[in-house]
């Protein structure tokens, strides 16, 4: 098995973010966060039936590869990328049986914005979550716009 999977954490369903994945990775799959009910974390850790954050995970479990895909928002990941990222620590606690299915699989990031403005530590937040929840990073790629993308 060699299954990829794009994590779009863009608001915009067609933005740049969206035109820079089907650019570079037009062969594999994307997931747009914006079309999910992602429920903010709660530290109950209880979620409405409404909220989709396991259906996700379950994809996730099925690939061997996750690529992460934002724009920059004042110098962060999207807001979608940051709740998505918040409930990601229900996997170790009350979702450790699921949690676990996610261990050693890659993970990636490519980030997009209109301006070459981002360091390395932009990208401590996906390297740390990545190392606490046993995932093996290996690497971020920042695209700036151009006038095609």
């Amino acid at each position: 098995m060699n299954k990829q999977i794009i994590i779009n954490g863009s608001h915009n369903r067609n933005g740049d973010t969206t035109k820079l994945i089907q650019e570079i990775y037009p062969e594999i799959a994307s997931l747009k966060l914006i079309d999910y009910t992602i429920e903010i974390y709660n530290y109950d850790e209880t979620y409405s039936d409404k909220d989709q954050f396991l259906k996700i995970i379950n994809q996730l479990i099925e690939v061997d590869k996750i690529i992460f895909a934002t724009p920059v928002y004042w110098y962060s990941m999207s807001s979608l990328m940051k709740i998505f990222f918040d409930r990601l620590t229900d996997l170790i606690s009350s979702q450790e049986t699921i949690g676990r299915k996610l261990m050693g699989k890659k993970v990636s990031v490519i980030t997009s914005s209109i301006g070459n403005h981002l360091d390395d530590n932009f990208f401590l937040p996906f390297i740390e979550t990545a190392n606490y929840l046993h995932l093996e990073y290996i690497g971020g790629k920042h695209y700036l716009k151009q006038n095609n993308v």
